[in-house]
């Protein structure tokens, strides 16, 4: 998944957001209960729990947003789905008037805040998958206030942790790989990234509500920037075996696998990300079958194929650009081996034009310098 900035807008809607729902400890656990069987793609049961707080909550902005996010798992890529994308933001709006109504009581400020931050995260995270920037960079701005207060308040709560440290890794790292936003980025306070991967990792620790989503981000970090597989196989484990139905999450946790070198363990990941039918994940399957038999069974012709095969599926800019850039790669280490250092040079370009993860970048810049 493309790590960006924006993702610490992304990770506002759990259930931290929810802890301060007017200290109602009956909804928070509904919520939780259904925000476990939602990772795990068990769709209809999440509904079920989700239902109770909506029908106690119409008119709080918790209920268009637990829809939108529903719809959003059960639409993914949701920019790809223009039908849900338009019930979606549609959904988000409806939750950003309810919390500009609730946020001229006093006494629900930090309640108000939560869902401000996360329906403007949510539309500006959308935007930039749309490769609308600048556009979603003005949108996280207006949301970057109320998320300020949040920064505060790490102490007192440790659901903060989790958006302040993706707050401050993202802060340095975006501009960093997206360099059209710098000017937007003045706007914001400066980041830290050792500080934020600490908050990630105690976010995991010691949160109830956002841990899960801290793994994830803590993982996605430990694969693309930090090249650190086996702290990255150290949360994707965790996050596989309690949601072994949650496509995305296997797809990440093969590829630490393979990353890791245990490529048994790997295998039969693969065959099942390929038996879904789902671009996405076939194209990542293509992808982790071309690494296995490049890297560990040292067979360029059969690495080869593969690496085309995931050239001839279009990439999903959310989920698997990288995927994409890796097989460019590959391609261009056997073009390398079979002494084609011209053809090495085309392929090395085009991984660019996709590659965000920091060794893939490397290695082609290197190879072109």
């Amino acid at each position: 998944m493309k790590q960006l900035f924006w993702i610490i807008f992304f990770g506002c809607f759990s259930a931290s957001s929810f802890a301060q729902l007017l200290n109602d400890n009956e909804s928070k656990q509904l919520i939780i209960k259904g925000l476990d069987k939602l990772y795990n793609y068990e769709f209809k049961e999440a509904d079920t729990y989700f239902q109770g707080v909506k029908a106690k909550y119409p008119k709080h902005p918790v209920t268009p947003l637990l829809s939108a996010l529903q719809v959003q798992w059960l639409n993914l890529p949701i920019e790809q789905n223009p039908k849900a994308l338009n019930q979606y933001l549609a959904l988000l709006e409806k939750c950003q008037l309810s919390a500009e109504t609730l946020l001229q009581d006093p006494s629900k400020k930090a309640e108000a805040i939560f869902f401000l931050v996360a329906s403007h995260g949510y539309i500006a995270l959308v935007l930039n998958y749309k490769k609308e920037q600048v556009k979603a960079a003005n949108e996280a701005r207006k949301a970057y206030a109320y998320l300020k207060d949040g920064k505060q308040l790490t102490e007192k709560n440790p659901e903060f942790l989790f958006t302040s440290g993706l707050y401050n890794f993202y802060r340095i790292q975006y501009p960093e790989t997206h360099p059209i936003v710098k000017p937007v980025m003045l706007f914001f306070d400066n980041g830290n990234k050792k500080l934020g991967i600490n908050q990630l990792e105690q976010a995991v620790q010691k949160s109830v509500f956002s841990r899960i989503e801290a793994a994830f981000y803590l993982m996605g970090v430990c694969l693309k920037y930090e090249s650190n597989y086996p702290k990255a196989l150290l949360y994707s484990n965790w996050l596989h075996e309690r949601y072994p139905n949650n496509l995305i999450y296997t797809m990440r946790h093969t590829e630490s696998l393979i990353m890791n070198g245990k490529i048994d363990e790997a295998l039969p990941l693969i065959q099942q990300l390929k038996h879904t039918n789902d671009k996405v994940y076939l194209l990542a399957g293509n992808l982790f079958e071309g690494l296995i038999s490049e890297k560990f069974k040292k067979n360029d012709k059969a690495a080869a194929e593969q690496y085309v095969n995931v050239l001839k599926m279009q990439p999903n800019d959310r989920y698997t650009n990288d995927y994409y850039a890796m097989a460019y790669a590959g391609l261009a280490r056997i073009s390398i081996r079979a002494g084609n250092t011209k053809r090495a040079e085309e392929l090395y370009r085009r991984c660019l034009e996709y590659a965000e993860y920091k060794s893939t970048v490397n290695e082609a810049e290197n190879f072109l310098k």
